[in-house]
């Protein structure tokens, strides 16, 4: 008579999985033949579209917040009393790191937008760099966030090893290992949310700060470089590339979702009792059962022959499981998660349900995810195909392997029932937390939004850096008052001007100082020399002592010196270094005091010309570049999907 059997997979087409499991049981003498329903539990549950910026986004911030709920799943406190009080205080401390870690993430990241789209064009420029003492108080703070890391991860440590002496297992030490790890890693997908956010509104920023017609043919010609890197990595699409770096990518992220998500397990198991039901149906078989699974899979029978209401005590159900992660994973590292701590107890559970129950696990050396199971030999059989020379496709395609095939044979041979050595334990509790109710599912919106609006601000402050920083912006206090005496009072006479520019570095940044030395002879022909410094980080902060348009009287000054070779007087790093004299200036001030003058040929700025002149180039550039930078943005998000599968 036929038995029913359910092939749990997670790629490849169901009916092929299907045909290829019966072709393995066809040369056993165990069952005369075998029925076969492929399951694949990856289409059990509404995946997510990667197309579009959005959705990538919803799908890193879910499996960030997957990570983050599998990182708190501690390990159950013992019978001893000073055991519960360490692992709460364990608790307790790691939801700490896990808020210090995500600060420190949000400081880095601002830090590093506002460095590259402020103070790396300001260097750029040869402008100020002093003035965003904002910048210092960032790297203090997050200096000061890595000291309380380093020291809270250590007492960590500290509290794992006197879990280690009350309990006399090595549980503790390990699980606190694995928590440290997915306390790091869990900020990768952050920062990678941040990536996005920033880069919809970095394009803004880059333009905005430069606002310079030159700035498009070099950033054509920077994109140039990157593209090719970027052509270099979509090799990706080879077989090997997918299947060595997507499928290991695409196997941690299915194991944290599983453990992270009740609501994706709880429909996974869902759609397995149907199937099971449906199998039974279509074979008319009451008891014999066979359930196999590769991977993922393997979890997943196991989870449903331990809670499944659908397994009944006249069972008698042989499991096959082939690339099991259930030691090497869930029993080490979330030891009374999903399953009981040791082997005995979950063989026991599972036997304690039904009539009969054999067991076989297939595992290749080779395997990234697979290990031995270390089943005794009245718990079942644990067998390897022998080293094959499958070193980064070790965990591939069970079903149709030749050799798994072969191991499959030799260990359905004599197979026996699984005897209860011990009373059946109950079902362990699943001991996840809701996401939504977790430090993290509540944290990573905010965060992410803070993040975006954060750029979106420091766009917003690179957009008129360029004027601030030359004392010609709308934020700048210029003196556009003379005053009484100067006009009442003034003497006007011709001078000779003459201009350098002075890089200075101070301990704060870069800074620039512009010296004016006027020439001129006063009323009664004595000669006189009047000398102007302008710190052009007084400038930023508002206080601007000149009474005359600097950017524009200094650019006519250069043009008297400007040679043929050098560049045009907007060109950006342009020398100002040498001194260049401009004569014939108009100058007025008052003898009783000669530092009170201005010129009447370059009025202060009082109108949003200038500003309104950059913000118009900087947006002819942004529609140069703007259908470039998208591109690249699209390409990198394929890639990314490309890499998770």
């Amino acid at each position: 008579m036929p038995v029913p059997a359910i092939a749990i997979h997670e790629s490849g087409r169901s009916v092929d999985i299907a045909r290829a499991m019966n072709a393995n049981f066809a040369d056993s003498s165990h069952y005369d033949r075998v029925v076969t329903l492929g399951f694949d539990w990856n289409r059990t549950v509404p995946r997510l579209d990667h197309r579009g910026l959005r959705n990538l986004y919803r799908y890193l911030k879910r499996n960030a917040a997957n990570i983050g709920a599998a990182s708190r799943t501690g390990l159950e406190f013992g019978i001893h009393t000073l055991d519960a009080a360490v692992g709460a205080l364990q608790l307790r401390l790691h939801r700490l790191l896990q808020s210090m870690v995500s600060g420190i993430l949000a400081l880095l990241v601002v830090r590093w937008v506002a460095g590259f789209v402020v103070l790396r064009p300001a260097a750029w420029y040869g402008l100020p760099t002093v003035a965003f003492t904002p910048m210092q108080w960032l790297a203090a703070a997050a200096g000061w966030l890595e000291v309380g890391i380093a020291a809270g991860v250590t007492v960590l440590v500290v509290l794992s090893g006197l879990r280690l002496l009350l309990t006399l297992s090595p549980r503790p030490p390990i699980v606190t290992l694995r928590s440290i790890v997915l306390l790091f890693l869990q900020p990768v997908m952050i920062v990678t949310i941040a990536v996005l956010a920033v880069d919809s509104v970095l394009l803004w920023t880059f333009f905005g700060v430069l606002g310079l017609l030159a700035f498009l043919v070099s950033s054509t010609g920077a994109l140039v470089p990157w593209g090719v890197t970027l052509g270099a990595f979509l090799a990706l699409r080879s077989s090997w590339g997918r299947r060595s770096i997507g499928e290991p990518i695409k196997a941690m992220l299915g194991v944290f979702r599983y453990l992270g998500e009740p609501g994706y397990r709880r429909g996974i198991q869902q759609a397995l009792d149907k199937a099971i039901v449906q199998s039974r149906k279509r074979v008319g078989e009451d008891r014999e059962f066979v359930l196999a699974g590769q991977g993922m899979g393997a979890v997943i029978a196991l989870d449903s022959m331990l809670h499944s209401r659908e397994w009944r005590d006249t069972d008698r159900v042989l499991l096959v499981t082939m690339a099991s992660p259930l030691r090497r994973y869930f029993l080490r590292l979330y030891p009374r998660t999903l399953f009981p701590e040791f082997m005995e107890d979950l063989i026991g559970s599972i036997v304690g349900r039904l009539d009969e129950f054999r067991w076989i696990n297939v595992r290749r050396p080779g395997d990234y995810m697979g290990a031995d199971l270390g089943l005794k030999p009245f718990e079942g059989r644990d067998l390897t195909t022998g080293w094959t020379g499958r070193r980064t496709f070790g965990h591939a395609d069970y079903w149709r392997s030749l050799d798994a095939r072969h191991t499959l044979h030799l260990g359905l041979d004599g197979l026996q029932p699984i005897r209860p050595v011990r009373a059946a334990i109950k079902d362990p509790k699943h001991c996840i937390p809701n996401p939504r109710k977790s430090v993290a599912g509540f944290s990573i919106p905010p965060l992410a939004r803070t993040l975006f609006w954060t750029t979106l601000l420091l766009a917003t402050f690179g957009w008129t850096l360029r004027w601030v920083a030359t004392g010609s912006g709308i934020l700048v206090s210029t003196i556009d008052e003379t005053p009484e005496l100067l006009v009442r009072h003034g003497v006007v006479v011709e001078a000779a001007v003459t201009h350098r520019r002075e890089t200075v570095e101070t301990d704060r940044g870069l800074t620039y100082v512009d010296h004016w030395e006027f020439d001129f002879n006063g009323p009664t022909g004595t000669a006189k020399r009047l000398h102007v410094q302008h710190d052009v980080s007084e400038a930023f902060l508002g206080m601007v002592p000149l009474r005359f348009d600097d950017r524009e009287f200094t650019r006519q000054i250069r043009a008297e010196c400007a040679v043929g070779d050098q560049p045009p007087s907007w060109w950006p790093r342009r020398d100002m270094k040498t001194p260049c004299t401009m004569k014939e200036v108009r100058l007025r001030y008052y003898p009783g005091d000669e530092a009170l003058f201005d010129l009447p040929d370059f009025p202060p700025r009082r109108a949003l010309r200038d500003p309104v002149r950059g913000w118009t180039e900087a947006g002819v550039v942004a529609a140069v570049l703007s259908l470039l930078l998208l591109v690249s943005v699209v390409l990198g998000v394929r890639l990314f999907v490309l890499i998770l599968g």
